[in-house]
């Protein structure tokens, strides 16, 4: 059986969401790592990060029973690789949650510029969605 819920119940769960990300004195980050993404948040990634993107604090905006995240600006990015998927922390650097990551519109939650990441340049999210 599958629960079903009110837009206005969704919206206070990701304002909630929005509450624990801004949470620390630093802010909300998107950590984008390549290889295969941990069974679960609380695993510790079997791969390398490439690159952090900070968030903007706030961190995003809920309309509609979405939320969208935005980046505060472009990240370093520390290693090379092909971007996969991404971990999603507070300001405090705890783990909200881990998410697909991709390039144009597919079915993960933070797209890219371009995924095939070099060290040295840097990264952009052009879209990043929680719903």
């Amino acid at each position: 059986m599958t629960i079903a819920i009110t837009s206005a119940h969704a919206d206070a769960r990701l304002s909630g969401t929005v509450s624990f990300l801004d949470a620390g004195p630093n802010n909300a980050a998107v950590r984008i790592y390549g290889g295969v993404r941990p069974t679960t948040p609380a695993d510790t990634p079997t791969s390398e990060m490439l690159v952090q993107v900070d968030l903007t604090k706030p961190c995003g905006t809920v309309p509609a029973g979405v939320l969208t995240l935005t980046q505060l600006e472009d990240g370093l990015i520390t290693a090379s690789g092909t971007a996969t998927w991404a971990r999603v922390v507070n300001g405090r650097g705890v783990t909200a949650f881990d998410c697909d990551c991709g390039e144009g519109i597919g079915a993960w939650e933070v797209q890219l510029a371009q995924v095939a990441l070099y060290a040295g340049g840097a990264a952009r999210i052009t879209s990043a969605v929680l719903g």
